[in-house]
């Protein structure tokens, strides 16, 4: 019997973003802050940033909350482009 392989671009959650969490989110700014699975610290800024999922609107987010993200290069080196929320865990 053959052993299926896994695709290794694909997340815990079972799509193509990285995992990460809020840690840090800066409203009077528009700014935010994802750290990512290896420690790394990735700013946002709300107005740029494109939310899928959950979540509608960039003041909606919480820190602590575990988020998809992509990422992309600006005029201010490398931010977080993209952030995908997912429901709640079920317990």
């Amino acid at each position: 019997m053959v052993e299926e392989e896994k695709n290794p671009l694909i997340s815990p959650r079972g799509d193509f973003y990285h995992q990460g969490v809020i840690t840090k989110l800066f409203p009077s700014n528009n700014t935010g802050v994802v750290r990512t699975e290896s420690g790394r610290e990735l700013a946002f800024s709300y107005e740029l940033v494109i939310l899928y999922g959950e979540v509608r609107s960039p003041l909606d987010l919480k820190v602590g909350e575990q988020v998809g993200y992509d990422l992309g290069w600006t005029s201010s080196g490398l931010r977080v482009t993209k952030i995908k929320t997912y429901p709640p865990i079920a317990n």
